[in-house]
C-alpha cells in the first residue's frame, strides 16, 4: 500500500484529549493532540467537535509532510515525543518548555 494520506489517516495514532470545565469567566472546552505527531493538536466546545478538529488537523499535518517530504511517525513511534521531563501540569493543561 502507497503510503499517502489516505493511508496515514486510516492509522491508529494514540490520542490524548482533556475537559477543561468552565470556570467563572470561561466556557468548559475540550482540548486533545496525538502524541506521535508534533504540533497535531486542538480544542473544541464539546468532545464530538475536537474529535472532527483533530481529523482536520491530521489531514493537513500529513498533506503538508507529504508535500515536503518529511518524516511522518507511525503510530506508536514515540521518537518525536519530548522527554517527560520538559513537560509540566498547570491546572490540568500540559504545557511544554523550550530551550531557547
Amino acid at each position: 500500500m502507497s503510503k499517502d494520506i489516505a493511508y496515514y489517516m486510516t492509522r491508529s495514532y494514540n490520542f490524548i484529549s482533556e475537559c477543561i470545565p468552565e470556570s467563572n469567566n470561561r466556557s468548559g472546552y475540550y482540548i486533545g493532540l496525538v502524541e506521535e505527531l508534533p504540533g497535531c493538536h486542538a480544542f473544541g466546545t464539546t468532545m464530538l467537535e475536537l474529535l472532527k478538529e483533530i481529523e482536520v488537523v491530521k489531514k493537513e499535518y500529513f498533506q503538508s509532510r507529504l508535500k515536503n517530504k518529511e518524516f511522518i511517525p507511525e503510530p506508536g513511534d514515540m521518537s518525536q515525543r519530548r522527554p517527560s521531563h520538559l513537560r509540566i501540569q498547570i491546572r490540568g493543561v500540559a504545557i511544554e518548555l523550550t530551550d531557547e
